[in-house]
């Protein structure tokens, strides 16, 4: 690949933005064709938990978008080239906030190895000046801490949005596809969540957003906000934004594939596997059950899948017509 100072000269302009992502994987591409004068290539920057990961050109703009194509079961949205450059200026913001964190905090780790990608933060700087992107002093902090900024925008008008949600944990993803109105609070989206999953909406739960954290207690959790003064609207707005979900032991990223018209009341749309059972309380409890479901006649076994909540359960059951019955009865 040419120098990137090489490649394009002049004032950029900013087309056929996509975001692209697989339904079981917190993993996207932001994609984009940048012209200048008669020249134009394409953009490719990969979102890996929130934080820029990889940033490539490619002479020909159409290679930019095939990066998730190819085999695999890929959602994709456009996107407004304001909404790109929002999206690449978040992620940007929290790969630089990550690396000052181990800067300050932790430099050994810089001695351990070779950086994979070296010339990423020169990468970063030329993209922020292509796209017209002000310039960043990070603030030394994990990419899990909650980004800036926390002033909340005001509502947009209302509309429908598919919002992919899947468990962190395990491997073998389970998911679910959701229609929702961007007029829900957080504690309604809660209520959803648990009716998709099977939750107790009794347990604790609580939103990682741009904006901040969100729960149905703000006290237990220093800076966050009710969940119940805040829509889901004013946290995401377009495809490709996410948020994260935790009930108790257990993690969840919800992302937005698409924008619709206002559904009537939340729906499932698809979907896969069976939540883990209420007596799995997070993810090592549940792959102790899986793993004794794979021999249930064990004695051992039998009082792991007793213990567990295991006794006829079906890790690969879902019911998309069950999950839209128990979404109808909240309404």
């Amino acid at each position: 690949m040419e120098r990137w100072p090489k490649l394009l000269h002049g004032p950029i302009e900013l087309s056929d933005c996509v975001v692209q992502g697989q339904v079981d994987q917190d993993l996207v591409v932001l994609a984009a064709t940048l012209t200048a004068g008669k020249r134009s290539v394409g953009v490719e920057v990969v979102v890996n938990d929130r934080q820029v990961d990889v940033i490539e050109l490619h002479p020909d703009p159409e290679d930019a978008l095939a990066v998730l194509r190819g085999g695999f079961e890929v959602t994709e949205a456009p996107l407004t080239p304001e909404e790109f450059r929002s999206q690449v200026e978040t992620a940007l913001i929290v790969k630089a906030d990550g690396d000052a964190w181990i800067r300050e905090k932790v430099p050994k780790l810089l001695e351990l190895g070779t950086d994979p990608r070296p010339d990423l933060p020169e990468r970063a700087a030329q993209l922020r000046r292509w796209l017209g992107l002000p310039a960043y002093e990070p603030l030394p902090r994990m990419p899990s801490a909650d980004p800036l900024p926390l002033v909340l925008p005001r509502p947009t008008p209302v509309t429908g949005l598919w919002l992919a949600v899947a468990l962190t944990e395990p491997d073998d993803a389970i998911w679910r596809r959701l229609e929702v109105r961007s007029d829900v609070t957080l504690a309604g989206l809660h209520r959803i969540l648990a009716a998709a999953f099977d939750l107790d909406e009794r347990r604790h739960h609580r939103f990682e957003t741009a904006y901040g954290g969100f729960s149905v207690d703000a006290q237990s959790c220093e800076g966050d906000r009710l969940d119940d003064e805040v829509t889901l609207g004013q946290v995401v707005t377009s495809p490709g934004h996410r948020l994260v979900y935790e009930v108790e032991g257990w993690r969840h990223w919800i992302r937005v594939e698409k924008l619709v018209d206002p559904p009537r009341t939340a729906r499932c749309l698809g979907g896969e596997r069976a939540a883990p059972p209420p007596e799995c309380e997070d993810p090592s409890g549940y792959e102790t059950l899986l793993e004794a479901l794979r021999d249930p006649d064990d004695e051992e076994n039998e009082e792991l899948i007793e213990e567990f909540g295991g006794h006829g359960f079906d890790p690969e059951w879902f019911d998309r017509e069950v999950v839209n019955r128990r979404l109808a009865r909240l309404s």
